[in-house]
């Protein structure tokens, strides 16, 4: 009990409790300004990724820190608790290095602004929303059928990151039959329509593309998010195929001509 009493009362108890509370202090100081950024509405997309994994990584180096200046406040050799540490983390280091490629890239992946959470990728030939990121994975919705896809991301080396609105271009044959004046008026109709489908921010027609073999191509082009295309490029059809409908217009069937010489005709001599 006296030592017990006499410890507590010693210079070296007093300055671990100076220690533990100066760190419980900036522990806590560290907190609430990561709340408070947290809050705000700058906490978004890589930038709130990145302040989470700077946070993770003051708050584990500062109970690091406030651990070994106790420890040297009470004689112990913490030259030797380091060195023991440094060799501990070296054999972990093995034991997860495919972890710690993936933590290294997703580094990467915010260092370079790669995406960031919401934004719709290609990866592999796969349309994707991003719908969550850590150091370790990313997360990814197929915009085809909704399918989540986790990726490791020390497998992540290419990756491309698409706009926020793009471009949909629909090509209409018609006949060569029909007068392209009233061609126009009628698409100009079809693409005002298709501009009020819900999600399209932009549509226009743009007159003729090209002339086939056994139609004239008219075409016209819209904008919308790319996770809505699919959706939205079926409206738009169906948009086209009742317009054309409505002015007695029809999308022609792929025509061959064939040309044929006139078989000979051998007849007989006739003999007399």
């Amino acid at each position: 009990m006296e030592k017990i009493v006499e410890y507590i009362t010693s210079a070296r108890a007093i300055s671990s409790v100076i220690a533990v509370g100066v760190g419980v202090l900036l522990f806590f100081l560290l907190k609430k300004l990561y709340t408070r950024y947290i809050a705000s509405d700058r906490s978004k997309g890589q930038h709130a990724t990145f302040v989470r994994v700077a946070f993770s990584v003051a708050r584990f180096m500062l109970i690091a820190i406030t651990v070994l200046w106790v420890l040297q406040l009470n004689g112990v050799n913490v030259s030797s608790a380091v060195a023991g540490l440094g060799l501990l983390s070296a054999i972990i280091g093995l034991a997860i290095q495919d972890v710690l490629k993936d933590v290294i890239m997703g580094i990467h992946i915010m260092s370079d602004h790669f995406f960031a959470v919401g934004d719709v990728v290609r990866y592999k030939d796969i349309e994707s929303v991003v719908v969550g990121f850590t150091m370790k994975t990313t997360t990814l919705r197929s915009t085809v059928d909704n399918t989540i896809i986790t990726v490791c991301n020390r497998n992540i080396s290419e990756i491309t990151r698409l706009p926020k609105l793009l471009m949909i271009d629909i090509d209409v044959p018609l006949s060569y039959d029909e007068d392209f004046n009233h061609v126009d008026e009628v698409m100009r109709g079809i693409s005002e329509r298709i501009g009020l489908l819900s999600g399209v921010k932009k549509s226009s027609y743009k007159g003729t593309q090209e002339f086939e073999a056994s139609a004239v191509v008219y075409r016209l082009r819209f904008f919308c998010p790319p996770e809505d295309k699919y959706e939205r490029r079926r409206e738009a059809l169906r948009l086209i195929q009742s317009g054309l409908a409505e002015a007695g217009m029809q999308i022609p069937y792929n025509q061959l001509d064939v040309h044929t010489d006139a078989p000979a005709v051998h007849r007989d001599a006739e003999y007399y």
